[in-house]
């Protein structure tokens, strides 16, 4: 498969991928194409590109997995670290940053699908406190001047706004290409149930996860380097 041949932007949608609240189970990976067995590994230099529309979705994705390959010997790069927010995701852009990036692979990762399940409103918990105040002295008609056991109690009660929950079942692809022959060489797919929260639009756990994930899989076909090199 040609790389720039395959380029396919992601739409609107992609931005959930990296707005998702706090219900998101581990993806369920599994191996489009494995790496073939004569292939040179570990890879010294990995280009990180994210094929989502909006230039913020594809700097939160890129960036989260620069993060987590750079913990090994692999040096991971954003491909939104060499480009501007008013750059044009396409082939000729993407041909120049990987000039630049001087990678030995580019890792590729898009959203393939993304299905809705329903949208529930939500109710959150309440929250109730307490002021308890003694007041001590008291005294009546019946009992001048005689002391009790007198308290003032308020209680406060407060509920947050109703939210919008919304399930999804979102499917990821990850590809690995070779910048001078422009084929793929790796590709997994991640398929993974998430809940949205659509009060937290900068809360992304499933990226952690699906970042996660493609590091595991990065490691053990030797494709990056699992412990940093020492100097």
């Amino acid at each position: 498969m040609n790389f720039l041949q395959s380029i396919r932007l992601s739409g609107f949608i992609a931005i959930v991928i990296l707005g998702l609240s706090a219900c998101a189970n581990t993806p369920h990976t599994s191996v489009i194409q494995p790496l073939e067995k004569s292939a040179v590994v570990p890879y010294e230099k990995l280009l990180v590109l994210g094929l989502f529309n909006r230039y913020e979705v594809r700097e939160l994705g890129e960036r989260k997995l620069v993060q987590d390959i750079n913990k090994g010997g692999t040096v991971a790069v954003a491909a939104t670290s060499l480009m501007t927010t008013t750059m044009p995701l396409n082939a000729k852009t993407i041909s120049a940053v990987i000039a630049e990036s001087g990678a030995d692979a580019v890792l590729v990762i898009q959203l393939l699908n993304a299905d809705d399940e329903k949208i529930k409103v939500k109710s959150r918990d309440p929250k109730t406190s307490y002021k308890v105040n003694p007041l001590g002295y008291y005294s009546n008609f019946y009992y001048p001047g005689g002391y009790y056991n007198v308290w003032e109690v308020s209680v406060q009660e407060y509920m947050e706004p109703k939210y919008l929950e919304r399930k999804m079942k979102l499917t990821l692809m990850t590809e690995l290409f070779i910048p001078k022959t422009r084929e793929r060489v790796w590709a997994i797919e991640s398929k993974a149930n998430v809940v949205r929260d659509l009060s937290r639009p900068n809360y992304h756990p499933f990226m952690n996860a699906e970042a996660a994930q493609i590091v595991k899989y990065l490691r053990a076909d030797d494709i990056i380097e699992k412990v940093a090199a020492t100097r």
